[in-house]
């Protein structure tokens, strides 16, 4: 038996059930890949557990090692409970309400951190700074550029170097993160410098994402594929509506959010880089994460609905014209 010609082979549209359609291949292409990166990034968050927990003592020997001879270990934020916090505290399901309703932004990962406990002017924190980042790079740190903004525009006859701004400035050495930043208000304000120990991503947080995302796309291309063949004769309109906006909600806040991400580590050093779910609008955008999946499930249900099957003595049978009675 001869094997089919490439012209008589079916097409992917048609193995997707809508060989007339035009942008069914694409719509099961977003599913795939909102689903491969949805699923890498809850991995990924999973992963992020593996990491080693944060001390006080560990804090106090990095910080005293940046700043000797000074008081910054004495003001030290509390030890986390907990790998990611918001507002400094865990994210508990009593506040879960707080996390989807507005708040999901401040969501990040702990750290401690401690501050001067006395005013640092702008004239000041520059000498700071530069010594901190000397103790940096001599403890066998990888030292990022300090990022500037100023807080008034500093244009000609203005001395950049006591002008009004905040400085952020990251390192890393190991599996250590720390965070140097200085407020310099001037006049406006107070002024301040600290420093933040956190943990940069963990080495399990590559592989977990990489596997997820491959059994996600998978996932997502034969649940598509399935649901689109079961609705090719009935239900279309239904599904066609449902799918459609929630790959709106999925994808809305990725294209919002993926370019501002990609702006903001372009213009400042990060040793490690921000979670996935972050590029992904997460869990700032969670509702419309949420809704978008609820949507999805639901057109998964309704193409689950059972099909209408013709049974055989329900068909009737075509005469045979020879056997027809001819008139008298």
């Amino acid at each position: 038996m001869s094997e089919p010609s490439v012209q008589d082979r079916p097409t992917l549209r048609a193995r997707l059930g809508r060989p007339a359609s035009r942008t069914v291949v694409a719509f099961a292409l977003l599913a795939a890949l909102g689903s491969a990166l949805f699923a890498a990034s809850i991995a990924s968050w999973a992963a992020w557990w593996t990491m080693r927990p944060l001390t006080k003592a560990e804090a106090v020997e990095v910080l005293t090692e940046l700043m000797p001879g000074t008081d910054i270990t004495a003001y030290l934020s509390p030890e986390p409970d907990s790998v990611f916090v918001m507002y400094g505290e865990p994210v508990t399901w009593q506040r879960v309400d707080t996390l989807l309703f507005g708040d999901g932004g401040e969501y990040g990962l702990a750290g401690i951190g401690g501050s001067l406990g006395r005013d640092v002017g702008p004239g000041e924190q520059k000498q700071v700074l530069d010594g901190v980042v000397e103790r940096l790079r001599a403890g066998g740190w990888t030292v990022g550029y300090p990022k500037v903004t100023f807080l008034d525009p500093c244009g000609a006859g203005c001395d950049p170097d006591t002008a009004a701004r905040e400085t952020v400035l990251y390192a890393g050495r190991g599996d250590q993160v720390v965070s140097v930043s200085g407020f310099a208000a001037g006049s406006r304000g107070s002024n301040g410098f600290g420093i933040t120990l956190t943990r940069p991503t963990p080495v399990a947080v590559y592989p977990a994402a990489v596997v997820a995302a491959l059994a996600g796309a998978l996932a997502g291309w034969l649940l598509f594929a399935w649901a689109s063949r079961r609705t090719a004769s009935r239900g279309a309109g239904v599904t066609k509506t449902l799918f459609g906006f929630a790959m709106f909600l999925w994808w809305a806040p990725i294209v919002l959010t993926a370019p501002q991400m990609l702006r903001h580590h372009l213009g400042e050093y990060h040793y490690s880089w921000h979670p996935l779910w972050e590029w992904l609008g997460l869990p700032a955008f969670s509702l419309l994460f949420l809704g978008g999946l609820a949507l999805a499930l639901l057109a998964l249900a309704v193409a689950a609905l059972p099909t209408r099957r013709v049974r055989q003595h329900d068909v009737l049978p075509h005469p045979d014209p020879d056997s027809a009675v001819a008139p008298a």
